[in-house]
């Protein structure tokens, strides 16, 4: 089968899939960090900009919507920090299980699809790190020739084999004018594009937050920065590149073209609002309100232990924003359906 088939398979399986198992491979003892499980000063700064979007939208029903919610964890501590009867939140999986196990969720939805959640009103769309986990090609430059990877089984152990590319993924590089090198990888994924749009689509007045690891596409299908195209494995907290070992037991990744996710919103009358790393903006929204940044004096520790775990959680939240942490690792697309386009915190120059 194709690589991509093989990893809507490992990943999305409703029985063996690795979205589908019941241990959560979000964490600091799962398989991989995010944003939000890394310091609760993520969904703080969150929180602080749909309080922004809140104050913009006064008069009408607005919509917190966490696109990928998985747990839910960032939802229910946006929602505890927002308190207004106007105010509807929603995580979208779909694989809610996780989620639906947490209990005394009022004042929250979870849903499975997009189109189970109401269309009046603002919406504020949020995701963070949903659009690396689609099902993505892998593909190859031969000659003149785009071939794309499949998987096949050789004395009973997983191996690689090549195939001539399907058109579609011709025509995706030639509509962009990419060209690619000889023996050069690409990895990508047709629903980037596809998906960004619908999710826009849904709604006639939104502001989306879109945080992922990507590039603009001069950037991501560079031929020498990335000759090898971004196709990683995690598990344990480490990465990898053996990407068909233990199927359906580690995350396949790709990173995202941005690029994409710009054109499918234009198309649906979205503008880009902000583009740039994860730390600039976190900054410019106001992490540094939460209280982990506050100043050292300020903070009253009465135990030693106490002292050893507020200088952990200190040190999470500044990698959030420090030049060598998560913050420069993502990339964070703003875009706007019918809102105001100027006066947000996020368009502001801090360096």
């Amino acid at each position: 089968m194709s690589f991509r088939d093989f990893v809507e398979l490992a990943l999305y399986h409703p029985q063996f899939g690795y979205y589908s198992r019941a241990a959560n491979p979000v964490g600091k003892v799962a398989d991989y960090i995010t944003g939000p499980s890394l310091s609760p000063a993520f969904p703080f700064a969150i929180a602080e900009l749909f309080g922004e979007f809140v104050r913009r939208c006064e008069g009408e029903v607005y919509t917190f919507v966490d696109i990928g919610c998985g747990d839910g964890g960032l939802v229910r501590e946006v929602a505890a920090q927002i308190q207004d009867e106007n105010a509807r939140f929603f995580g979208v999986d779909r694989a809610l299980d996780r989620a639906l196990r947490q209990s005394n969720d009022e004042g929250i939805s979870f849903v499975r699809t997009l189109d189970e959640v109401p269309r009046d009103g603002a919406h504020f769309l949020f995701s963070n790190e949903l659009y690396d986990a689609l099902p993505f090609a892998r593909l190859v430059q031969r000659g003149e020739h785009l071939h794309e990877l499949w998987v096949t089984e050789r004395d009973g152990t997983l191996d690689w084999s090549e195939h001539e590319a399907p058109p579609v993924y011709d025509d995706y590089f030639a509509e962009r004018g990419i060209v690619l090198a000889e023996g050069q990888f690409a990895d990508l994924s047709l629903e980037w594009e596809a998906y960004h749009e619908d999710v826009l689509r849904f709604f006639d007045r939104a502001l989306a937050v879109t945080i992922d690891y990507g590039y603009p596409q001069e950037k991501l299908f560079h031929s020498r920065a990335r000759r090898f195209g971004t196709a990683a494995a995690y598990s344990r907290q480490r990465v990898h590149r053996d990407l068909l070992a233990d199927p359906g037991e580690q995350d396949l990744t790709a990173h995202v073209n941005f690029t994409d996710l710009e054109r499918a919103g234009s198309r649906q009358g979205a503008e880009t609002l902000f583009f740039n790393v994860l730390a600039k903006f976190l900054l410019s929204v106001g992490i540094t309100r939460h209280e982990l940044f506050r100043p050292v004096h300020e903070v009253g520790i009465e135990t030693a232990d106490e002292g050893l775990q507020l200088i952990q959680a200190r040190e999470d939240a500044r990698r959030l924003v420090l030049p060598d942490g998560l913050g420069v690792e993502q990339r964070v697309l703003v875009q706007g359906k019918n809102v105001p386009r100027d006066g947000w915190s996020f368009r502001q120059e801090l360096f």
